[in-house]
C-alpha cells in the first residue's frame, strides 16, 4: 500500500545496505503501531508474561539477524529453513518489490513477490 509504505515504513527504507542498527530504525508511528499490535494479540489470547517476553527476544533477534549483512553459519534460517536469513532480506531493502516476507520467506513464493538467488547474492559478505 503506497501510503502506508511513503507514511510509515520509509524510513526503514533510507538505509539500502542492512547493518544491526537498521532492524529498529523505523518511524515512531511504525515503532508504536507494531508494538502496540503485539501487546493487544498477546492480550486477547491470553498469553502467559514469559511467552511475550520470550516472543519479543527472538522476534527482536531476528530482525537484527536479518539485518546485520552478514551471513553466519550459526544463524537462524540455516537451521529453520523457512526462515529468510540476511541475503533474503537485503535484497529487499536493495530492490523494494519483493522478499516482503522477513522470516516465513514462503508467503514471497506463494504469492510470487521471491526475487531471484541471483539477486539474493549480489552482496557476499
Amino acid at each position: 500500500i503506497p501510503w502506508l509504505f511513503n507514511n510509515v515504513h520509509r524510513i526503514h527504507h533510507l538505509n539500502r545496505d542492512t547493518f544491526a542498527l537498521a532492524a529498529q530504525d523505523s518511524s515512531i508511528s511504525e515503532l508504536l503501531s507494531l508494538q502496540t499490535l503485539a501487546f493487544m494479540s498477546a492480550t486477547l489470547v491470553g498469553c502467559h508474561p514469559f511467552s511475550e517476553i520470550l516472543f519479543h527476544l527472538v522476534n527482536t533477534w531476528m530482525a537484527v539477524e536479518d539485518h546485520c549483512g552478514y551471513d553466519f553459519p550459526w544463524a537462524l534460517h540455516r537451521f529453520v529453513l523457512w526462515f529468510g536469513g540476511p541475503r533474503h532480506h537485503l535484497a529487499h531493502h536493495q530492490q523494494f518489490k519483493g522478499n516482503y516476507a522477513p522470516y516465513f520467506r514462503h508467503w514471497d513464493y506463494i504469492f510470487g513477490t521471491s526475487l531471484p538467488i541471483s539477486v539474493n547474492e549480489k552482496d557476499n559478505r
